[in-house]
């Protein structure tokens, strides 16, 4: 009797340890967010996903992963008017003692341009330029008699403007000999680039 009893202890005990070893370590595949200020972001990883609601500083999916498991963390949808990256955004889970990734989301940005007429050069030929600047998000450019045909071509403003910006585009200086208005340089920026600012300039 003495035997088996212990015999039959010693079955529990390798029986348990066994288990213990069979069991694999889980990890939360988690981060950080930065500059999420509006709705809709979703993240991957594999089939799991989670959406990620506005102001949100960090993220978590709902299913674990088993040591050794890789994991690729991707943007399935990006939020309204923004754009996110993921840093660190794939791996093997153990290999770190924690699974950090950093998604960074930015709003989008467009180009602000239109058309100029009436910009010849000088009668000496010398070419005549004029200056626009949006005072409100930054940005400026020179236009150039010498950068159209007939006095008239295309330009775009050196600096982008954020979706949802307000902008306000003037004219900084006016060449010499002519008089420039600008139409249509007051307007908020909103999912397309800006191209229908309409540069005029006529002789004084």
């Amino acid at each position: 009797m003495k035997f088996s009893y212990l015999s039959a202890a010693a079955a529990l005990a390798v029986a348990a340890a066994l288990a213990a070893c069979g069991g694999k370590a889980q990890f939360t595949v988690q981060g950080s967010i930065t500059g999420l200020a509006n709705s809709g972001l979703v993240l991957a990883n594999g089939s799991d996903q989670v959406t990620v609601p506005s102001g949100a500083t960090r993220f978590a999916f709902g299913k674990q992963i088993d040591y050794g498991t890789d994991y690729n963390i991707t943007v399935l949808k990006n939020p309204a008017h923004m754009n996110c990256v993921v840093s660190g955004a794939t791996g093997s889970a153990g290999h770190n003692v924690t699974i950090e990734s950093l998604v960074t989301c930015t709003q989008n940005e467009y180009t602000l341009g239109g058309q100029f007429t009436g910009l010849t050069a000088a009668a000496d030929g010398t070419a005549r330029t004029v200056t626009l600047v949006n005072g409100t998000a930054g940005g400026s450019v020179v236009i150039s008699s010498a950068n159209g045909t007939a006095g008239a071509g295309d330009f775009v403003l050196g600096a982008t403007v954020p979706d949802g910006q307000a902008y306000g585009v003037t004219v900084l200086t006016q060449p010499t000999g002519l008089n420039c208005t600008l139409a249509n340089g007051v307007g908020v920026m909103h999912e397309v680039a800006v191209s229908n600012l309409l540069l005029t300039c006529v002789p004084q």
